[in-house]
């Protein structure tokens, strides 16, 4: 038991209960976002998502400022990040969920997302040490440089990381402020004219009691920052991920691979159960089954997400968000990639003419 590396278990925990809560109550799913941007119109998710981002950056370059963390800037493999972004987007619209939602969903009761890790874990291993592993090497190979190094958005453009911020921030400022305003400027006319404006008001609050917008991007990118600092207490710094280690939890019980249970794989353990604690205080908890039918769409869907992930580095958690904060040209790329693949799925299956 002396041997036992209890800074790794507690913090790895710790990080897994608190981002699990956090996604749950915010209910912070990049399927949801893009589905809900490009069907409905409704971009509220998204800015959740460009808001996590934004601070993530901040918090992950003022603690590399601060010498509390040294953080890896991932590598441009272009082909890679493109093809494996791509399909991971196709693959989060086919599951109904990203990585990130898959595993809180879990603890929600959903038992479809069980589906969907099996499959992701399953297509990760097969692309990571199984008969695709080849095929992954090939396709990384082909990597853009800068000077040697992986690129960064600032390096590319020779300043500061914190001048990129700062643009930003400036230029997704308006934006994310314009429902913020309209609100206020809607609140103000129902004053002046005697009249509430209840619908409205109504209209404008977060759905089914999860956390507004801001308070649920602005609590992602506190915990994707901190997630890189307690992954400290780990061999090597990595973040907060959903990709490799999910597939590890499957290897490490049948063939004992990794040799060890690694910082992000206990993490993984404390996700679904923050995510229930989340639930069961919100009355968001009941046993949930798909429908037969689609449970092999829930299962192809994480064999393809699980599989892209592994080619791609990452998944739209540790490539869109734990990695892009470090302004990698990769991730940033990828993230873009995902996106890219998720809206085209969204438009094959639902806005094509038939």
């Amino acid at each position: 038991m002396d041997d036992v590396n209890w800074a790794l278990y507690v913090s790895a925990l710790l990080t897994g209960l608190l981002f699990g809560y956090v996604l749950q109550r915010g209910g912070f799913c990049l399927t949801r976002a893009l589905s809900n941007a490009v069907l409905m119109g409704d971009a509220t998710i998204l800015r959740a998502y460009v808001l996590a981002l934004l601070v993530a950056m901040i918090g992950v370059h003022t603690l590399m400022a601060l010498g509390l963390i040294e953080v890896p800037i991932r590598p441009f493999r272009w082909v890679a990040n493109i093809l494996g972004g791509g399909l991971f987007g196709v693959g989060m619209i086919l599951s109904g969920g990203c990585s990130g939602s898959t595993w809180y969903r879990v603890g929600e009761g959903a038992i479809g997302a069980c589906v969907v890790l099996l499959g992701f874990a399953m297509g990760a291993t097969t692309v990571s040490v199984g008969v695709l592993a080849p095929v992954r090497t090939w396709l990384q190979a082909p990597a853009v440089t800068l000077g040697g190094a992986a690129p960064t958005l600032h390096g590319l453009v020779g300043v500061s990381p914190w001048v990129v911020i700062a643009v930003l921030a400036a230029s997704a400022a308006v934006w994310l402020a314009r429902p913020l305003l309209g609100e206020l400027s809607r609140g103000r006319r129902g004053e002046a004219s005697g009249y509430g404006n209840p619908g409205e008001r109504e209209r404008a609050q977060p759905e089914h009691g999860k956390w507004s917008w801001p308070v649920t991007g602005i609590a992602v990118g506190v915990m994707i920052a901190a997630g890189w600092w307690a992954s400290g207490f780990g061999s090597r710094p990595a973040g907060i991920t959903f990709a490799s280690n999910t597939g590890y939890l499957l290897t490490y019980p049948l063939v004992g691979y990794p040799t060890q249970v690694t910082w992000s794989m206990a993490m993984l353990l404390g996700v679904p159960v923050g995510a229930f604690a989340g639930a069961w205080r919100a009355g968001d908890f009941r046993w949930k089954l798909p429908p037969g039918w689609s449970l092999l769409k829930l299962f192809g869907g994480g064999l393809l997400m699980g599989g892209a992930a592994l080619l791609a580095e990452g998944c739209n958690i540790n490539q869109g968000l734990t990695n892009s904060a470090t302004l990698s040209v990769g991730s940033l790329v990828t993230f873009a990639s995902m996106a890219l693949g998720a809206w085209l799925a969204v438009w094959a299956l639902y806005l094509r003419a038939p």
